[in-house]
């Protein structure tokens, strides 16, 4: 299951208008609208689209551009895809700049102003970090929590000041050799928000996307936040409607790794290279996907404290777990 699998859809909100932009009546207008959903397997989650329209036809033909919208950041942006525009960034990190699609320059540009404002502390050049925790290395038995000495190297090898863009020549490098970019902590909002957009070019009002528990709403929908120690008679930490916004929950107890018999969560201080507290969380609501990732990871470590800081950016921040 995905870090970020407990974010769940309840029920779908109202229904769509009569009038077209002109004022005139289509004929699917005067039918009842319908709900369709499809699910496929992208961006290392499964991907669900709901869409509510009459009409069949053109909420298939926009639910296909959606998801190849998706399969597109994906190819660009996959830790996991050896031919991605990233991992050739990866590959040739304290060489050569590399050629790369536009979209990895701006979510780049994004990540970076995370970088900033958490003084360092989100910082998507942790993937030394990622690989010495285990993470990516499915299939290996008997690891070992890793040595101060260990976290110490790979801590020298992350910082996003190592990153370089040069949007002129549509170039991205990394000076510092053995760094390494992760975009798992605003990818998945960056892909579905392009969904998003596609839907919209095709006419779609009404439509629901989740990746993996990130969530883009098109219009207004009834969401919870799943309680994962709950259990059935406490089954949700938050339900609300989330209209024309985006919602991501981060938190430890989902993905993780097993080392010297203990589970070590995915979300790290990039400065101290620890795990953070696998019994808290923090999810946020924003005015697009991407955005409520980011936020919801730079939440997460940095806790409640830190809140003001986000306000502007935060329709809503829900912490659940922490002290005080």
């Amino acid at each position: 299951m995905n870090r970020r699998e407990f974010l769940k859809t309840l029920t779908v909100g109202t229904g769509a208008g009569l009038l077209t932009g002109t004022g005139l009546f289509r004929w699917w207008h005067l039918k009842k609208p319908r709900l369709f959903k499809e699910t496929r397997s992208l961006l290392g989650t499964f991907v669900t689209i709901t869409v509510r329209h009459p009409d069949q036809f053109q909420v298939e033909a926009a639910i296909g551009e959606a998801f190849q919208a998706i399969e597109k950041v994906d190819r660009v942006m996959s830790v996991h895809r050896k031919e991605s525009d990233l991992s050739r960034v990866n590959f040739h990190a304290g060489n050569d700049m590399v050629l790369v699609d536009s979209s990895l320059s701006d979510i780049l540009k994004i990540a970076g102003s995370f970088y900033t404002l958490t003084g360092g502390i989100y910082d998507v050049t942790c993937l030394p970090l990622m690989q010495l925790y285990g993470f990516y290395q499915e299939g290996k038995k008997n690891r070992r929590y890793p040595s101060d000495r260990l976290i110490h190297k790979a801590l020298s090898q992350i910082g996003g000041h190592y990153v370089q863009i040069d949007a002129m020549k549509a170039q991205v490098g990394l000076t510092k050799v053995g760094a390494g970019i992760d975009l798992g902590s605003i990818g998945k909002g960056y892909a579905i928000d392009r969904a998003g957009d596609a839907l919209r070019a095709a006419g779609i009002e009404e439509a629901l996307i989740d990746a993996g528990g990130n969530v883009l709403a098109i219009g207004s929908w009834e969401v919870a936040i799943l309680n994962p120690y709950g259990g059935p008679k406490n089954p949700y930490f938050e339900t609300f409607t989330l209209k024309d916004a985006a919602v991501a929950t981060s938190g430890n107890y989902e993905q993780g790794v097993w080392l010297d018999g203990r589970r070590v969560g995915h979300l790290f201080d990039a400065k101290k290279g620890h795990p953070s507290d696998p019994g808290i969380s923090a999810t946020v609501v924003a005015r697009n996907a991407t955005l409520a990732d980011t936020l919801s990871t730079s939440c997460f470590l940095l806790g409640p404290k830190a809140e003001a800081r986000f306000k502007k950016l935060a329709s809503a921040i829900y912490y659940h777990g922490y002290a005080g």
